[in-house]
């Protein structure tokens, strides 16, 4: 350069270049190499020859300094030797180490670099690019091509770097500035050295079946979409594609084989960026109904993105060890405070990393969530037409999934309106607990029928009366569907009931003599497991869990009378479920088990008929057709009307059954109530033709000892005819 610059003039200069020549951009991206990093550098005025740029080149014995390097201008960090000033040292050299993680992985890097007046870069000894330098072959006595002035001087320069010069692990970059003129007055450099292509989100497993899987995660820079999965690491061969280009990725792989380990990579269709490791992989779930051991890990309200939600998550890591987590659920509120994209980057994908990655997680929206929904319903992929077990609900707000003898309900007790028994989600909880022939059932939502802990569940006015309308309108629903285990959040405790049914009401309409099924502590070794018949048979019982405390806690009077353990301790619940015995455990986040219980269904249950009760009202004189519903203890198949006979009395005459439809444990039957008064009572017939999943007749082997003749009646009463009139004709 041939005119000196004040320092005031040259940082302003600099700032507002920088200002206005960037562009707003959505991308991240990786900094290898910061401004202002530090350099070892050689200012001698040597000719270094060609092995200089080179990783294997002792640079031990030169100096080291913070950049901006240079002279001249006064805003160095470091003040190099620039020579006579008549006689400038045309060239300085400079040479610094930095480390790539997944350089494979890479799609693009950067360098910006201010020069005054020229450079040649180098990446592990082969040039990377050179900056206002003639062609040709440099040395140390090649001036730069033009001495420059401002602004020239005070910018940065981007130059695109390819990414196949990056190695895994250590590398090195090698600069060698060169002066424009031998009476140069200033001289100054600096460097940054950015990457793009990398996964800033994820991967994260999604909607997982027995024969497929969603894999999800982001990108700093919008491309293509491939998945490769394999059941051998290294050996990754069915791909699935998406040539369109996004930040956020979405792909569905299937055609594959259930309860099988499946490694994988996510990328581009021309690099892969992460994955084809140990660390990445899946199992895939269990065929419906097959008998395989399996653990879960339940949060609630764990969004804080605090050091209290990472000792639980700690706590949870230590105690399973190396065993795989088959599922995880979050119970709402999952990301504070406002359920922003931000906030769920901070406390679920920088919270959980490496179990996103290789457990499917099922999420439930909390209130915290729904100030935001549209960006819970953006990061979470859930089924909503039965894909993955269970009748479709046509909405990812509630949903259903299987896992071998499981089967899972998600409800939205917070962003569903309409919380009644005829609103669209109850109705589609009815029509899908009738639907399961699973020997499980696990029910999941955000506030809780039973706390008294943070929130009062006896408050109408607290959470907007969402935990009354729960308890009021929901669990008879579950409960008569054979529901063994709920789990809720919202209040920031850890809150567990008895083994109960028919608790509908405030806690002062609590009975144990009515509403207990099982007044122990559900303990192998304390009362005792809590004891069920299998194949989810109707009201005998289920445990309510409130498990809110995995990123805070709140206290409250914790004096519910239907829980059996009351506690104001963080933590998280780990549940094991193998065959026919399920074991829960309270894990507080130093690792402790301050709770613990145990749910056992009986080995083998025979279908059998509960009732058979009206569904029109009685006395009837206003309909020739009434209706009957009739309820089997579990899921039963081959129901028809040739199971069903009429009995009738007094002076009933051609009644006959005139439809069925229902599935499951409840049936709807029709019934033409023929001519006369009397009554009539619809009976069930065992001629073994009726039976359940795996295959048991209604009341055993056998005709005649599952017949069910003890059901309502109707009674019918046809008014007599009245003469209203009496005309005479002539």
């Amino acid at each position: 350069m041939l005119a000196k610059v004040a320092f005031c003039t040259k940082g302003l200069l600099a700032a507002l270049i920088l200002a206005f020549a960037l562009p707003y951009s959505a991308t991240a991206s990786t900094t290898l190499i910061p401004t202002g990093s530090v350099w070892r550098y050689t200012d001698n005025n040597s000719n270094l020859g060609a092995s200089w740029s080179t990783s294997t080149f002792d640079d031990s014995g030169w100096s080291t300094g913070v950049a901006e390097l240079g002279f001249g201008d006064g805003d160095e960090a470091t003040v190099i030797n620039g020579g006579p000033s008549g006689n400038r040292y045309v060239t300085a050299y400079f040479r610094k180490t930095f480390t790539v993680n997944n350089a494979t992985g890479i799609l693009s890097a950067q360098a910006r670099i201010l020069r005054d007046d020229g450079a040649v870069v180098y990446v592990n000894g082969t040039e990377a690019f050179r900056t206002n330098m003639p062609t040709g072959t440099i040395t140390s006595a090649t001036l730069a091509s033009t001495a420059i002035n401002v602004p020239e001087e005070a910018s940065y320069y981007t130059y695109s770097v390819s990414p196949s010069l990056l190695l895994e692990g250590t590398n090195i970059i090698a600069v060698e500035l060169h002066q424009g003129s031998l009476t140069s007055s200033d001289s100054s450099f600096n460097l940054e050295l950015t990457t793009t292509g990398h996964v800033t989100r994820g991967p994260y497993l999604q909607n997982g079946t027995s024969g497929s899987v969603v894999l999800r995660w982001r990108t700093d820079v919008s491309t293509d979409t491939r998945v490769k999965v394999g059941t051998v690491q290294g050996l990754l061969n069915l791909i699935t594609e998406d040539i369109s280009n996004t930040f956020d990725h979405e792909i569905k792989v299937t055609g594959l084989l259930p309860d099988t380990k499946y490694y994988y990579s996510v990328g581009s269709r021309s690099v892969d960026l992460e994955g084809n490791d140990s660390e990445h992989y899946f199992v895939t779930s269990p065929a419906p109904g097959a008998d395989k051991a399996f653990r879960m890990w339940v949060l609630g309200d764990s969004g804080t993105a605090t050091a209290a939600a990472r000792n639980v998550r700690d706590a949870y890591y230590g105690y399973a060890g190396n065993r795989h987590t088959d599922l995880w659920l979050m119970l709402g509120d999952n990301a504070y405070n406002s359920g922003l994209d931000s906030e769920y980057q901070a406390a679920v994908f920088d919270m959980y990393p490496s179990l996103l990655q290789r457990s499917t997680l099922w999420p439930t929206l909390g209130n915290h969530d729904d100030m935001n929904p549209t960006v819970y319903f953006n990061i979470f992929t859930l089924p909503q037409s039965g894909e993955a077990g269970g009748l479709a609900s046509g909405t990812e707000s509630y949903y259903s999934f299987d896992f071998g003898r499981v089967h899972f309900i998600c409800l939205d007790s917070e962003g569903t309106a309409d919380r009644t028994t005829t609103g669209p989600m109850l109705t589609w909880l009815q029509n899908d607990l009738n639907s399961t022939m699973q020997d499980w059932i696990i029910c999941f939502f955000h506030h809780p029928p039973y706390t008294k802990g943070s929130h009062n569940s006896d408050s109408v006015s607290d959470s907007g009366g969402r935990m009354v309308d729960m308890r009021q309108y929901a669990l008879p629903i579950l409960e008569a569907g054979g529901v063994d285990l709920v789990l809720t959040g919202h209040s920031h405790s850890y809150e567990r009931s008895y083994f109960l049914d028919g608790h509908y009401g405030f806690s002062a309409s609590y009975s144990t003599a009515t509403m207990v099924i099982n007044g122990g502590n559900g303990r192998i070794g304390g009362n005792g497991a809590y004891s069920k018949a299998s194949y989810s048979a109707t009201n005998a019982g289920a445990v309510y869990a409130v498990a809110g405390s995995s990123g805070q806690i709140s206290g409250g009077s914790l004096n519910h009378p239907a829980m059996c353990v009351s506690l104001n301790t963080l933590g998280s619940m780990v549940i094991d479920i193998d065959g026919n015995q399920l074991d829960a455990r309270f894990l507080s986040s130093t690792g402790t088990t301050p709770d613990y219980f145990t749910i056992v269904k009986d080995s083998a249950t025979t279908p059998t008929v509960v009732n058979s009760v009206r569904s029109d009202n009685s006395p009837t004189s206003s309909s020739m057709v009434v209706g009957f519903d009739v309820t089997f203890n579990h899921q039963v198949t081959a129901v028809d009307i040739s199971d069903f006979v009429l009995a009738t009395s007094g002076g009933i005459s051609g009644a006959s059954i005139t439809g069925i439809n229902g599935s499951g444990r409840s049936y709807h039957i029709t019934v033409n109530t023929g001519t006369g008064d009397g009554t009539i009572r619809l009976d069930v017939v065992d001629d073994d033709s009726i039976q359940d999943a795996v295959g048991s007749y209604l009341g055993g082997p056998g005709t005649g000892n599952g017949s069910f003749t003890s059901g309502q009646t109707y009674t019918i009463s046809n008014p007599t005819p009245v003469n209203l009139s009496h005309l005479a004709i002539d």
